[in-house]
């Protein structure tokens, strides 16, 4: 789908020298490659001192840019001014050489002509031959002070040698080494006695192929069939350097066929002959001659062109094959009768085929021209795409004119000099010109033009995608004219339905309708226009045409009238004197009026003007944000119409913008202007767009011919194939190329908001944000983007279309439709695209649902399943924070122009956050159905159109309302019974609506649930008629069905509600069965005692006494029954206090239970207040004891160790009179006050100092607590600090990460099962063990035999001893403790045991308060010594604490820094990660001793 366009075009003329031949020509030019081509003015001579023609001046110090050779034989070096520096007559040093050449020559004057000139790289010299038979070599350096000593000289031109039959064609090797030439030689007496060529006789020339190197020492020959001595022979070498071909296009006498002939580069060993492709072994017919077969590169497989004869008319190029048979080939359709191929080239990366014609016009008279005799010349450019040849441009040139040589640039492959052949004329002219591809050839509309030769084909990519070489409909010109370009005329300036204009060859503008038949409405030809008023211009002068405004004048003399604004590039006329090569171009712009009367329309040009630039065209383009009038709805409110505006790149790559101003009357008259652009990209690029802002800035962005893409003076790719700008979608689109091929998407008001001006990483965040890009085929190009549709053509390498739709131009066109509330556009997109119609939603939420976007979405949508789709995508989740983030480049501002951009922002926002997503689901439901109720039956024939959507929210919602669903269905088959008067001998539910509603329902739920929802609703033939739409078997639903039916209402409804386990409906419902009629007087129902005992046996099966005692609340027994059944209910849980509350708020109180549950909760109050009068002292005393080691012990978990222990005293001292009983129990406690009073009180004076030693006992205990505490913190600290960073490493890359550290015995300190033993010593008082000899069991076994043996049972050792390890295996290590546990190093599960340990080994509140009542004990008891050490002790372990805390922390925080630091500068994201352990244990350090004791100490010590 991609176009050749010409870009510039430099036109050169040299005139000939008097005592040259008259009308001279030029026959091959090279290029000097010891200068900078691309910096010419470095090698600028402007002829001082000279006549300009070579004559005087100091032209010997002068380097030649160009080297050119005439047929006669004069060689000339030219300056990069086209100025002669030199000139040298090769034909008289060749006569001067032989001086009896001209006797003995009888052939005539065209035998002479020099025809060959090439560049020898290894002696730097210029070679040039005849046909004569003359070699001669030119030294580059070459000037004409060298002829002064031509003997001494080695600057002057060598005398090679010559050929004394001539050299038909010569060509130089791929790698420059060879030289093939073909030339004849004469059959002696002596080659025909030999046998060879026994046909010919002595005195016949044959040809002879030979290959020479570079010392032009001949390497091999051999001798080819006699050939027919009035045609041509061409020689052609192909393109492989590891395996040189020589092809050989000769005309046998033998048999009068001209045939190709392949031989080895090297030896010249015959290889191949042309065949046919059929494989028969024919020889390849009609092959013709006059012009030199073409080896193209292996881009093309290597193939070789040459041009046969189909019938009288018709010319065909075909293609040969290494092997010689025939590859394929296309037929000449776009030549004319009489013109014939004289010439063929490729160019470098083999994809244009140039083919040379030359016509003659009969109709002219036979005078004209100078003896030109009517011939003119063209030069065609062939490209194959898909299996078919485009004619993708063409070169004419008039009567008189014709083409001596096409030379393609070796490495520039699309630079092409033509030389030129002009009878009329005494100046030697060439012309350089510079093609490119260009990929996109398709309108904003979507409409793609390719140009096929005098044909347009079109593809209208908005209804379907054709891929080439067909089409959808074909523009076709006369034979004579071709397209050279084409322009299509921006949406927003279409009028009269004129959407396209193409550029023909002969100058006309045509002005085409696509969307008709006949396409060409008009045209018109600038040739008369340009001879008026620019004759120094013609129309084979213009290229790049664009359309850049469009005024509409209503009408003028009764016909409507449109005016558009044409500019186009041109390359001035070569001058008939010397002017040297056209360096400037002009910009010419026309003002053509399209008039509209009421049978045809007329185009006619009412103004031209022009403008001279200061350097060469190389690209003229429109803005992008002229191409499409829905710019005004872009995301970017800066832009404007670029109306009258065009931006222009010169060859340097300066940047011009032109404005055309409508002036005069009626703005008849045409005026434009010339402006600087305040962009410069870093290199010219051959493709450039731009965006005009009303702000004065401008966006353009370039892609230069070595593929790299640039916005202003940043580098965006180093390797693009295409690229195109979307004002309506905000994106700059492009293909990168490379192993993996993208098609990328840049924001373009993120390129707005880009300082070009910052370093190449800064701003790069900006590029970033966006949408991910996608893979394609590697060497696909953009074709299009539709402004209107989020759809981009790509085409492939092999010339397929392909049409994909981007997520990058999906979403935000979605999220622009439903910003718009154009749900249903919006709805069938996410369809079709398959993005989360969740979107709709969280977008905007509140204003979704309040204000009125629910509402819209019902009245626009009509597909009920875009509907069905929406309900059944909703999920509680913001898919905008994770799925489908927005962009905070596509924030734009709503359609009330006075709201303030960064307030409605903020209040959007705000909304979003404060709207409940875990609750969006059944508040869209219930909105949703709301809408659509209202809405429907406002019709009256579209009533009920959204039942099922409606059934989709109640089936959506959580938990679905199935219930609401069945109901709906049942009411609207009664309606619609009602309203058709149907029988009711049927069910209703059994009707085709009430079944498809059903049905469809049963596709969204689960039928099992769906068929207990229609049994719970207690209509049976309801659940019959799901059961019909389910995949039940009818054996099974039936015959229950039946059985319910038989059944009372109440107890049928019991065993539904038992069925579907509603076990308090089927209490209820079980109640109401047993009441017999009102009792008059009481006005409560009877119920009988059995079945009463039925529901109590329900109630306490089913845990359902609540209900129960509401049911039973005025049957007082059964009432009480019933709560002392809840007490024991409560008390088989384990719920000891509850059930003892319950047991006494019977009536009457349930003591026994009462007791039992108070015992078993350690609420010895209550029990003793519940204890039997009438028990015995001893017996009260037994059950003291019992109570008392239970309450101690925890039992029940009332109350805490301290405090069970206290009550446990208590109880010893009321109940039991046990003082030492008591008193050992509050020690145990460490209530060493309390311990101490009632020693005193019940006057136990030998108890006094044994309380006085337990505390002592415990501090020192204390003391060596705080030190294992201190070792376990310190190394479970120093080993959360690796932990930490290991699992902030796992965060960050997404996988697990595993500590390759040290796997011992240290790790056991940080599981949880190695700090069983870290409990608080207050505990080490406890009686009770944690060992049991049950967990010893032998493994011995009294029936097992002795496994003792000297000899090991394996084979391999069998003769060993069992005690001699040699040759067995290894001894397996020894798992460690983690290892056992399984806790793996760097886990989370680490992690968390550290995070115990750390905690389990700070002193908390409650042994802080012990120690401080065991240090104020002992200060009072005289152990004021102890009490020091214990309180030092305790000050110096919480600063411990707190110091390794802090240096951990320390550590944490300088790592954190320094790995930011490194990540930034290899320009990486840090990604900062906080735990969720970090904070608290960050914070952690031992409870603060209270500021008494501090006082305490302070004074002690300074005593």
């Amino acid at each position: 789908m991609k176009n050749l366009v010409l870009l510039s075009e430099t036109r050169h003329s040299v005139p000939n020298i008097e005592h040259e031949h008259e009308h001279d020509y030029i026959q091959c030019i090279v290029s000097n490659p010891n200068v900078d081509h691309d910096d010419p003015d470095d090698f600028y001579y402007d002829g001082a001192g000279g006549d300009g023609n070579g004559n005087g001046g100091n032209s010997a110090a002068k380097t030649p840019f160009h080297y050119i050779l005439s047929p006669s034989g004069r060689l000339s070096g030219l300056s990069s001014k086209d100025v002669v520096i030199w000139t040298i007559d090769l034909q008289q040093l060749a006569d001067e050489d032989n001086e009896d050449q001209q006797e003995h020559d009888e052939s005539p004057s065209s035998s002479k002509n020099w025809f060959h000139l090439s560049y020898e790289e290894n002696s730097d010299c210029l070679i040039a031959l005849s046909h004569g038979g003359t070699i001669v070599s030119i030294p580059a350096n070459y000037s004409e002070s060298s002829d002064a000593d031509a003997d001494t000289d080695t600057n002057a031109p060598e005398l090679i040698g010559c050929f004394d039959h001539g050299i038909t064609s010569a060509e130089w090797s791929a790698d420059a080494e060879l030289l093939a030439l073909v030339t004849f030689q004469e059959i002696d007496d002596e080659t025909v006695d030999n046998g060879i060529d026994g046909d010919s006789s002595p005195g016949v020339l044959l040809p002879v192929l030979m290959t020479m190197n570079t010392q032009f020492e001949i390497l091999s020959e051999t001798t080819l069939p006699a050939h027919k001595m009035d045609e041509s022979i061409s020689i052609c070498w192909n393109q492989k350097t590891d395996s040189a071909l020589i092809a050989i296009c000769s005309h046998d006498d033998e048999d009068n066929t001209r045939k190709i002939r392949i031989f080895q580069g090297t030896t010249l060993e015959h290889v191949a002959l042309s065949r046919t492709e059929d494989g028969s072994g024919k020889m390849i017919p009609n092959i013709l001659g006059g012009y030199d077969v073409s080896w193209a590169g292996a881009n093309t497989s290597n193939l070789l062109a040459c041009v046969t004869r189909k019938g009288r008319k018709n010319r065909h190029v075909i293609f040969l094959e290494q092997n010689g048979l025939q590859h394929g080939g296309f037929k000449l359709e776009q030549r004319l009768e009489g013109e014939e191929v004289v010439g063929m080239t490729w160019n470098a990366s083999s994809d244009i085929l140039a083919l040379t014609l030359i016509g003659k016009n009969k109709d002219l008279d036979p005078d004209h021209g100078h003896g030109s005799n009517g011939e003119y010349g063209k030069v065609q450019f062939y490209h194959r795409n898909n299996y078919h040849w485009y004619c993708k441009y063409e070169l004419s040139y008039g009567v008189g004119t014709t083409v001596s040589q096409v030379q393609f640039d070796s490495i520039q492959g699309y630079h092409v000099s033509i030389t030129l052949k002009n009878c009329a004329s005494c100046m030697k002219e060439w012309r350089e010109y510079r093609f490119i591809w260009d990929t996109s050839t398709a309108s904003s509309a979507g409409t793609a033009a390719v140009i096929d030769g005098h044909h347009v084909n079109l593809t209208m990519f908005q209804k379907a995608m054709i891929p080439p070489p067909m089409y959808a409909s074909r523009i076709s010109f006369g034979a004579g004219t071709k397209v050279v370009g084409l322009c299509h005329i921006p949406a927003y300036l279409i009028d009269n339905s004129i959407d396209l204009i193409v550029h023909l060859n002969s100058g006309e503008l045509v002005f085409c309708d696509t969307s008709l038949d006949n396409s060409v409405v008009a045209s018109v030809n600038l040739n008369h226009v340009l001879s008026d008023e620019l004759d120094h211009l013609d129309a084979s002068c213009l290229r790049q045409v664009h359309v850049v405004d469009l005024k509409r004048e209503g009408e003028i003399d009764g016909d409507q009238c449109t005016l558009l604004k044409i500019v186009a590039a041109a390359c001035s006329k070569a001058s008939t004197s010397f002017n040297g090569p056209s360096i400037a171009d002009e910009l010419v712009y026309f003002t053509i009026c399209i008039r509209d009367t009421s049978t045809s329309t007329s185009v006619e040009v009412l103004g031209t003007g022009n403008i001279v630039l200061e350097g060469k065209v190389l690209r003229l383009t429109t803005w992008s944000n002229s191409n499409d009038e829905s710019v005004n709805d872009c995301f970017i409110d800066t832009l404007s119409h670029a109306n009258g505006g065009a931006l222009i790149e010169l060859v340097d790559g300066t940047l011009l913008q032109f404005r055309s101003i409508w002036a005069g009357m009626n703005g008849l008259e045409d005026e434009g202007k010339i402006f600087p652009c305040d962009t410069l990209l870093l290199e010219p690029c051959p493709w450039i767009a731009g965006l005009c802002c009303e702000d004065g800035k401008h966006l353009i962005v370039g892609l230069s011919s070595r593929f790299r893409l640039y916005y202003g003076e940043r580098q965006l790719s180093d390797a693009a194939s295409s690229f195109m700008m979307t004002p309506t979608h905000e994106f700059l689109a492009y293909v990168t190329l490379g192993s993996i091929s993208q098609i990328r998407f840049l924001p373009l008001k993120t390129l707005l908001d880009l300082d070009l001006l910052c370093g190449s990483e800064d701003n790069l965040h900006l590029l970033t944000e966006g949408y991910e890009p996608r893979n394609v085929e590697r060497g696909s190009t953009l074709v299009s983007i539709s402004p209107i549709m989020p759809k981009v053509v790509l085409q492939l390498p092999r010339g397929n279309l392909e049409g994909i739709h981007p997520r990058a131009l999906v979403l935000p066109h979605i999220m622009a439709l439903i910003d718009r509330r154009k749900f249903d556009i919006a709805l069938d997109m996410m369809r079709r695209q398959k993005v989360d119609m969740n979107l709709i939603v969280d977008m905007s939420p509140t204003e979704c649902l309040d204000g009125g976007g629910l509402r819209t979405m019902v009245e626009q949508v009509e597909n009920m399943n875009h509907l069905n789709l929406f309900i059944a995508s909703l999920t509680n989740y913001n898919i905008t924070e994770w799925k489908y983030p927005i962009p905070s480049w596509l924030l734009r501002a709503q359609h009330e122009v006075e709201r303030d951009m960064a307030n409605e922002e903020e209040i959007s926002y705000s909304k979003q956050k404060t709207f409940d997503f875990s609750t969006k689901v059944n508040k869209v439901c219930s909105k949703l159905r709301l809408e659509m109720i209202a809405s429907d039956g406002k019709i009256p024939h579209k009533k009920g159109k959204f039942l099922l959507p409606i059934l989709s929210t109640f089936a959506k919602e959580n938990p679905p309302q199935l219930e609401s669903a069945l109901d709906l269905i049942r009411k609207d088959a009664i309606e619609s019974a009602t309203e058709l008067q149907l029988s009711k001998k049927r069910s209703i539910l059994l009707g085709d609506q009430a079944q498809g509603s059903i049905k469809y329902l049963a596709f969204l739920a689960e039928y099992v649930l769906l068929f207990n929802t229609a049994l719970g609703m207690y209509d049976f033939e309801l659940a019959k008629a799901v059961a019909r739409n389910s995949q039940m078997d009818p054996k099974e639903y039936l015959p229950m069905l039946k059985h319910l039916r038989n059944l009372p209402e109440f107890e049928a409804k019991f065993e539904v509600d038992v069925k579907l386990k509603r076990y308090e409906s089927a209490l209820t419902h079980l109640y109401k069965f047993g009441v017999s009629e009102f009792d008059g007087e009481s006005k409560f129902k009877k119920f009988s005692e059995g079945h009463f005992r039925r529901c109590k046996h329900f109630i306490e099966e089913h845990k359902l006494h609540k209900l129960g005692l509401e049911l039973f609340v005025h049957y007082p027994q059964w009432h009480n029954e019933i709560i002392c059944s809840l007490g024991e209910q409560l008390f088989k849980e384990n719920k000891a206090q509850l059930s003892l509350s319950i047991f006494l708020a019977a009536r009457p109180k349930y003591l026994d239970g009462a007791k039992r549950s108070a015992k078993a909760c350690g609420d010895y109050k209550t029990f003793f207040a519940c204890l039997n009068g009438e028990m015995t002292k001893e017996e009260k005393y037994e059950v003291a004891i019992n109570v008392a080691k239970d309450v101690s012990s925890g039992k029940g978990g009332l109350l805490g160790r301290r405090e069970g222990l206290e009550a446990g005293a208590r109880i010893l001292l009321d109940y039991c009179g046990d003082v030492y009983g008591a008193i050992e129990m509050v020690i145990s406690a460490e209530m060493w006050f309390e311990a101490r009073r009632l020693a005193l009180l019940h006057s136990a004076e030998d108890m006094q100092s044994f309380i006085v030693d337990e505390a002592v006992t415990y501090a020192k205990n204390c003391i060596q607590d705080f030190e294992s505490r201190l070792d376990k913190f310190v190394e479970a600290n120093r080993r959360y600090g690796k932990v930490v960073l290991i699992r902030k490493e796992a965060r960050r890359s997404g996988v697990d990460a595993i500590d390759d550290g040290q796997n011992d015995e240290t790790g056991s300190l940080f599981s949880l099962a190695s700090n069983a033993s870290n409990t608080s010593i207050r505990s080490n008082m406890s009686g009770s063990s944690v060992g049991s000899l049950a967990s010893v069991s032998s493994v011995i076994s009294a029936g097992a035999a002795s496994s003792f043996s000297l000899v090991n049972n394996q084979d391999v050792v069998k003769h060993k001893s069992k005690f001699n390890n040699i040759g067995r295996k290894k001894k397996k290590k020894k798992a460690t403790r983690r290892e056992r546990i399984g806790t793996k190093p760097g886990s989370e599960e680490e992690l968390q045991n550290l995070v115990w340990t750390l905690q389990s080994n700070v002193i908390d509140s409650t042994y802080a308060s012990i120690i401080t009542e065991t240090a104020q004990f002992l200060c009072q008891v005289d152990q004021l010594g102890v009490a020091i050490e214990l309180y030092h002790a305790y000050c110096s372990f919480e600063e411990s604490v707190i110091t390794h805390r802090n240096d951990r922390i320390e550590n944490e925080t300088r790592n954190r820094e320094e790995e930011e630091v490194k990540a930034r500068k290899e320009g990486q994201f840090y990604e900062k990660v906080k735990l969720e352990c970090e904070e608290q244990i960050d914070k952690l350090c031992c409870t603060h001793l209270p500021q008494l004791l501090h006082d305490i100490f302070v004074f002690t010590l300074e005593r």
